[in-house]
């Protein structure tokens, strides 16, 4: 991709949601704080945080840049996304105007087109690598969903239809916190080969240590491991990807006002 010359005077924010529980939560988002701090194209490239320091409630008072891109790096549009974030940095929208700066507010990294094909790679490689047939494949595409209602689960369900078009296996989503629940997922499929894919940003909590253990994993093991009369393999945060450093950039380039 062309950086677009302003980005040499611009700042970039990506707004991670951390916790305070787990350290390894603000991990991808540093990191790719730091790649793309190396690329050179903006002017100052932060990374803060939803729930733990330093807090992106009041991190824009801590930017120089006159023009800022604020990118959250979350695995789907949702009330944090959509709402809460925008709302704790004052911005009114995808392009707010204040104190003589410029603020771009762009979509969610994880409703990016390109994430299916990001998950389809993932998993491909799994299924190849253990020649798997087809026709014995689940892909469980995972959420996080909310015990609110509302467009948490949007993400998820469109990603898992793309892939149901793009891919030859059976394709079924889980939530952790709505139904129908990752716990469950033994009732969701019939395939003996499970792949799960969880759309999630960072390992976590969740990742590390909520989900192996319902695929009969321990912690920071992929797999394969037998479970529930099933073969089971667990990937990754989609976080750790590099291809997510341009997704960033074409949201920036392409999202915002």
């Amino acid at each position: 991709m062309t950086a677009n010359p302003d980005w040499r005077r611009a700042a970039l924010v990506l707004v991670g949601h951390g916790s305070t529980r787990n350290r390894f939560s603000r991990i991808p988002t540093e990191r790719l704080a730091d790649a793309l701090r190396q690329r050179e194209l903006f002017a100052e490239v932060h990374a803060c945080f939803w729930k733990e320091p330093p807090l992106a409630a009041t991190f824009l008072d801590r930017v120089s840049a006159a023009e800022i891109y604020v990118v959250p790096n979350f695995a789907g549009a949702g009330i944090l996304t959509g709402e809460q974030i925008p709302q704790a940095m004052g911005l009114t929208g995808p392009l707010t105007v204040r104190d003589g700066r410029r603020i771009h507010y762009a979509e969610p990294v994880g409703s990016h087109p390109r994430i299916p094909g990001l998950a389809l790679r993932r998993v491909a490689a799994i299924v190849e690598a253990n020649r798997l047939p087809a026709a014995e494949v689940c892909l469980l595409l995972i959420g996080h969903g909310s015990r609110r209602p509302g467009v948490s689960s949007a993400t998820v369900e469109a990603t898992a239809a793309r892939l149901a078009e793009l891919c030859p296996w059976q394709v079924k989503t889980a939530y952790l916190e709505q139904a129908p629940r990752v716990a469950d997922w033994p009732a969701l499929t019939d395939r003996p080969y499970v792949v799960a894919a969880p759309l999630l940003i960072a390992e976590g909590l969740h990742g590390s240590e909520d989900l192996p253990p319902l695929f009969g994993l321990e912690r920071g093991h992929a797999g394969p491991a037998s479970v529930a009369g099933r073969t089971a393999w667990l990937c990754r945060g989609i976080g750790s990807d590099p291809e997510i450093a341009e997704i960033i950039l074409d949201r920036i380039s392409r999202g915002t006002t």
